[in-house]
């Protein structure tokens, strides 16, 4: 016995509302094979930076995590802002022993 309607309307209801669904499936694969848009810069905030005390005088110094690091304290930074923080002088970054973080590429600012 089928779990669908036995009277025509509706199943052509239910017909359009799955072609619109794998329209949709077929656009996000389209969208993940072709890659991001040229010049497209990815906002997602994927890191985090816990600064460390230093004494006064003394490079700023900050752990790199992913934003999902249990041990992540702070606010969660998209790839521009890790660089932006890194090319600051008097800072030195360095990544997470548990979570080891990719660093940010060069280009997502």
């Amino acid at each position: 016995m089928s779990d669908l309607p036995q009277d025509e309307p509706r199943l052509r209801t239910l017909e359009r509302y799955l072609l619109v669904q794998l329209a949709a499936v077929r656009q996000a694969i389209q969208q993940i094979q072709d890659g991001p848009p040229r010049g497209h810069t990815d906002t997602t905030p994927r890191w985090c930076i816990q600064w460390r005390f230093a004494p006064q005088g003394q490079p700023r110094r900050g752990i790199v995590h992913r934003a999902d690091c249990w041990m992540a304290d702070g606010e969660k930074l998209n790839g521009a802002q890790v660089n932006h923080e890194r090319s600051k002088p008097g800072r030195s970054l360095e990544p997470c022993d548990q979570c080891r973080p990719e660093a940010p590429r060069a280009d997502s600012a």
